[in-house]
């Protein structure tokens, strides 16, 4: 049996249940006045491939140096080899080119891989500051 008390705490929390419920539905707000887009110009958009959506070449990446070849053609970052193509891959120091063969195991870098690598991922530039 409930006593007044237990009812009226039942009531409020079902009112602020269902207050809490209305007011957290999101509602959707227009800056500067601008209409909403139609459905038919956001449903018409290109989608991107697959592809393209994965692709994370443009990412800065930082990883340690934990390798590199005698020959100058690649370097271990991290234990992943990655191959360093003569005139494709750019590498700074400080903002000035430098060559790669002034890069140092142990050294923190920062890069970023060329698209479409297969085999062993190929750099597009390093970044050692």
């Amino acid at each position: 049996m409930l006593t007044s008390n237990h009812a009226r705490r039942l009531c409020r929390a079902t009112l602020t249940v269902a207050l809490a419920t209305h007011l957290g539905a999101g509602h959707a707000a227009r800056v500067g006045g601008e209409p909403a887009p139609s459905p038919s110009t956001v449903q018409g958009l290109a989608q991107q491939t697959a592809q393209v959506q994965a692709d994370e070449s443009a990412s800065l990446r930082q990883g340690t140096i934990t390798a590199l070849d005698p020959k100058g053609t690649r370097l271990q970052v991290q234990g992943t080899w990655l191959e360093i193509v003569d005139g494709k891959t750019v590498a700074t120091r400080n903002g000035r080119a430098i060559g790669a063969e002034s890069l140092k195991v142990g050294e923190t870098i920062r890069f970023t891989v060329a698209p479409g690598s297969t085999e062993a991922a190929s750099l597009r530039l390093i970044y050692a500051p």
